[in-house]
């Protein structure tokens, strides 16, 4: 997206263009004594700045709810990253419980089989985040 002045300038020289539209149309009527053809080309020279303004605030308005929906979508992804380390991290937790009631005279087996089965949870928590991104 452009800046906000750079649009501002290239919405003024649509409404310049259109000014001088008008100026040479009116300046070929000169010689015309009706007023109600003045007016009439006033006012369809000012029906279009509106239109090109119109049209410029709907493209901003597009432009805007693009921008919320890619912010939206990233704080969604954040919130789900944070669940995945979240879920990871109690899995963690839990991991050092259970390793933690092993007394050391019990076999180390025992802690290599809940080591590799927190490492197999963690591993199916990643495989989220890759579906994820």
């Amino acid at each position: 997206m452009t800046n906000y002045a750079e649009k501002e300038v290239k919405l003024v020289e649509k409404i310049g263009k259109e000014m001088d539209k008008l100026d040479v149309t009116l300046g070929k009527m000169e010689d015309t004594d009706s007023k109600i053809k003045h007016f009439y080309e006033q006012e369809k020279a000012l029906h279009e700045i509106k239109s090109i303004i119109r049209k410029e605030n709907k493209i901003e308005k597009e432009e805007q709810k693009a921008l919320d929906k890619a912010v939206e979508n990233a704080e969604n992804w954040i919130d789900d990253q944070d669940s995945l380390v979240y879920q990871i991290n109690a899995e963690i937790d839990k991991l050092d419980a259970t390793l933690g009631k092993i007394d050391s005279d019990e076999s180390k087996v025992k802690s290599y089989l809940e080591q590799k089965k927190a490492i197999h949870e963690i591993k199916k928590i990643i495989k989220k985040t890759d579906e994820l991104g």
